[in-house]
């Protein structure tokens, strides 16, 4: 249901009366007065008006052939969104129980025949007034305050809703499940502003491309629902998704920036796929996440063992949640070796989770749950304090001075209270800040802005050693690396693994090294496995190594071993 083309501002009254010279007369009146008028001619017709558009208020004859004002308010209040329209009912029926069947069956008032123009002017301004304070506050506790969408109560009262016609009629219908990729690190790098913008513009987009009959909501953050009604097959429903893909594949203009952004849909068809509005809602969540598993941008149909995996996924989060109180997270080390030397030079340190039932959980089955969930802030916090803690006890022990480093999330890294947590960690555990380093991904410094290049001036000032992780898989972009100050670059794995083999892959290692070297920055290669990685590396000029070759990751007593080995170089050789 719409309102047609009118005015907003200006009220639309539905006049449904059977006389035609005193629905004429009615007419005229209310259009002096400043209203915009429609008609119908019995309370059948009225009904068919109200699904087109939405008046604000109507105006009803109680006795009428075809179908009388009382019966037509009676359906009117069943009609989907049409339950608050104000009805004043118009009778020549004066006596007590007409008066009390008018209200019986949902009218807001009465006014009897014939019609006094001063008494029905007052009576309609009154009911409008209550009616748009009412309809306002109504919007505010149904519509997302950002995108004006549909929010998550009103998406769960309209999906119920529609489940039931559905069911009645026999028709299906599509559930779709839109989340957007890496929001939460546009969000992080670009700032909430900008991220707010995105979200306005992916409503914008999303609206756009349904029809009038679906219905888009946000349920929060970068969440939105489609439902989709008269799917006839999946294909429909494939249709409506890769709309949607397409549609935002187009890059947005916010504050100057271009910014790409990538969905993952989850759809669930009703009644295969969910006999009521909650399991239809909780598959089709439970695909789109399927969905962001199989490589984000693209669509998943819902299948029975998402429940599982839903479950499971939700059995993660919560244990993720208690497991820093449970002190079930544990550092890794892995050596960081000079390519000349082969001693040990630093130590990458790697959170695992020490899960009480799945046993050790790495990273990667982790870390993408916490940076959704933001837990990623406190677990990194963790993980500084622990590495310094360690550091110290190294030192304490005799051991030669070594640097740790610690990988920052892109979410840590925008926090603008970071060099002071840093600053309290090295003095909580008595260690100075030569010892420490931090590991930065491309994505989280790509934007040469104020808060990027003002955190890590403070951290170069303190005496952070600043690397940057993964190079050559983001946008490595060489104005951010003249102007920051990075001291090492870590060539990614990806291009480590096949470097013996594939040209590309040797001529983007080598083209970095000499890069870094050029701009007089270290340069370590990550995911060295074999000797004859390694010696193309040494013959390339790179300066240090670290992967299964030289040391697995390892707990802190087993790395200290290590402390004590000498050459791992001429070590991994013998082996």
């Amino acid at each position: 249901m719409s309102r047609k083309p009118f005015d907003p501002d200006v009220p639309l009254v539905l006049v449904v009366e059977d006389d035609e010279p005193t629905r004429m007369l009615l007419r005229r009146a209310l259009e002096r007065e400043g209203y915009h008028v429609e008609e119908a001619g019995d309370g059948m017709e009225a009904l068919r008006c109200v699904e087109h558009f939405a008046p604000d208020l109507i105006l009803m004859d109680a006795v009428m052939p075809v179908m009388d004002g009382f019966t037509a308010c009676r359906r009117l209040r069943a009609l989907p969104g049409a339950s608050a329209i104000p009805v004043l009912i118009v009778t020549a029926l004066d006596d007590e129980k007409s008066v009390n069947m008018a209200f019986d069956c949902g009218a807001s008032d009465y006014i009897h025949k014939p019609i006094r123009w001063p008494v029905l002017r007052q009576r309609m301004r009154r009911m409008l007034n209550e009616y748009r304070a009412d309809r306002h506050i109504n919007h505010i506790a149904h519509h997302d305050s950002l995108t004006d969408l549909p929010n998550r109560r009103l998406f769960s009262e309209q999906l119920e809703q529609r489940t039931n016609i559905a069911r009645r009629k026999g028709q299906p219908l599509a559930l779709l499940f839109l989340d957007l990729d890496r929001f939460k690190l546009i969000n992080d790098t670009l700032g909430h502003d900008v991220g707010d913008l995105l979200i306005q513009a992916v409503a914008k987009r999303l609206t756009h491309e349904v029809r009038r009959v679906d219905l888009v909501a946000r349920l929060g953050g970068d969440e939105f629902t489609i439902i989709t009604e008269g799917v006839n097959s999946a294909e429909d429903a494939v249709q409506v998704a890769e709309k949607m893909l397409k549609v935002l594949s187009a890059p947005f203009a916010l504050s100057g920036r271009e910014v790409f952004v990538t969905a993952s849909i989850g759809i669930a068809l009703y009644p295969f796929d969910g006999a009521d509005s909650t399991s239809l809602m909780k598959n089709a969540d439970a695909a789109m996440y399927r969905a962001k598993e199989h490589g984000r941008n693209s669509y998943q149909f819902y299948t029975a063992e998402m429940s599982t995996r839903a479950m499971q996924r939700l059995a993660l989060e919560g244990g993720l949640r208690r497991a820093l109180e449970r002190d079930e997270f544990v550092l890794y080390y892995q050596p960081q070796v000079d390519i000349t030397t082969g001693l040990i030079i630093g130590v990458e340190a790697l959170i695992r989770w020490n899960h009480p039932e799945l046993g050790l959980v790495p990273p990667g089955d982790f870390i993408p749950l916490a940076e959704d969930t933001g837990m990623i802030l406190p677990i990194g916090e963790w993980v500084l304090r622990a590495a310094c803690r360690q550091h110290k006890l190294w030192c304490d022990a005799g051991y030669p001075p070594i640097r740790v480093t610690v990988n920052l999330s892109g979410r840590q890294f925008r926090q603008q209270a970071l060099a002071a947590t840093i600053r309290d960690a090295l003095t909580e555990f008595g260690i100075t800040a030569a010892g420490l380093g931090v590991e930065l991904t491309e994505s989280s410094i790509m934007h040469n802005d104020h808060l990027t290049k003002s955190i890590l001036l403070e951290l170069d000032s303190m005496g952070v050693h600043l690397s940057l992780d993964d190079f050559g898989t983001g946008y490595s972009s060489l104005s951010y690396l003249k102007s920051f100050p990075i001291g090492v670059l870590k060539i990614d794995r990806s291009f480590v693994r096949d470097v013996t083999t594939d040209s590309d892959d040797a001529a983007i290692a080598t083209a970095i090294i000499a890069m870094a070297h050029s701009l007089k920055m270290g340069v370590i290669a990550e995911g060295v496995e074999t000797m004859e990685q390694l010696e193309f590396l040494r013959r390339q000029g790179c300066d240090a190594v670290q992967g299964y070759l030289i040391g697995r990751p390892v707990p802190a007593a087993e790395f200290a071993k290590l402390l004590h080995g000498g050459n791992l170089i001429r070590a991994a050789d013998a082996r």
